[in-house]
């Protein structure tokens, strides 16, 4: 908004060539921004300002109810109390190892995430994985999928910035796991329909919904077509479904979290299974005892499943 001020009182100069550069300038602001700047009330990036002055609200204490949705703390607790036994068999760890792709200090795909996803994948057993978003949870999988699996488990990466991906790629990965450099969005939705019960289909997108994003796409043409029993992980969910403060004032106009929650409200198509960063909130003493590494990122990963 101070740019725009700027600009403008630049109008109110008698100097003509001043008042074209201004236009200039106005239109090029206008093409970057669009009709509606940030903070504008038609404008889905905040005015962070106000954000600020309802912060207390927003940021409140987490609550162990969300109205409208079933979080089913029954199924979270079971789950809970069945992890430990995976996380002793556990083979990762802070660093690097010989032999394994994926360690805990990572900046991308850390400890509570990994371990549940490991989990997840140890408890579920599946056939196929469908990974949406690719690079150190698919390190996860893979070495998931060689040591307890011997490597049964079909996977596909979709993912259209791929470089990662391949620098964290054993030789033989190439060969086993099927990589899909393009968009969600550019992928034939009949990739989906190989995914059974207990299959997972892992999703790390760009948090964004906006006209013909993946974000959309995930949630009107993907998610509706899956078979039932299939296990679904969304990625960078949080308590409340509300982003981290720090989050929002570094700029993060994210809205897949406010998408997630209205799509479970009065949903019974989908059943939460397990909810990292709530169950690290509400659970802390039980998972301090029986996997302690989990505080040191509590992650914010969502499993939920077709029914």
């Amino acid at each position: 908004m101070n740019i725009i001020k700027k600009i403008a009182k630049r109008f109110f100069k008698n100097d003509r060539t001043a008042n074209t550069d201004a236009q200039t300038e106005l239109e090029n602001l206008r093409k970057r921004t669009g009709i509606f700047p940030p903070g504008h009330f038609y404008s889905p990036i905040p005015d962070l300002e106000e954000v600020r002055r309802a912060e207390h609200i927003i940021w409140s204490p987490p609550s162990r109810e969300i109205e409208g949705v079933d979080l089913n703390t029954g199924m979270q607790e079971k789950l809970l109390k069945q992890f430990p036994a995976f996380y002793k068999e556990m083979p990762f760890s802070e660093k690097k190892k010989d032999g394994l792709r994926y360690y805990f200090e990572n900046p991308a795909f850390s400890y509570t995430d990994a371990i549940i996803l490991y989990s997840m994948i140890r408890r579920a057993k599946p056939r196929h994985i469908i990974e949406v978003g690719s690079g150190f949870s698919s390190c996860v999988t893979l070495d998931t999928n060689d040591i307890f699996f011997g490597g049964a488990i079909k996977t596909t990466f979709i993912e259209p910035y791929p470089d990662l991906l391949h620098s964290l790629l054993k030789g033989e990965d190439r060969e086993k796991a099927r990589i899909l450099p393009m968009r969600l969005q550019d992928t034939p939705l009949s990739e989906f329909d190989v995914l059974r019960k207990n299959d997972i289909l892992f999703i790390d997108s760009t948090h964004v919904s906006k006209v013909n994003s993946d974000v959309n796409h995930i949630f009107f043409n993907i998610l509706p077509r899956l078979k039932s029993g299939v296990i679904i992980h969304f990625h960078d969910i949080f308590p409340g479904f509300e982003y981290p403060k720090s989050w929002v004032f570094e700029g993060r106009a994210w809205n897949e979290d406010y998408m997630l929650r209205a799509f479970l409200q009065y949903n019974h198509a989908f059943k939460v299974l397990f909810f990292n960063a709530y169950m690290c909130a509400f659970y802390e003493e039980y998972i301090r005892k029986h996997m302690p590494l989990c505080l040191k990122n509590v992650g914010g990963s969502l499993w939920m499943q077709k029914l």
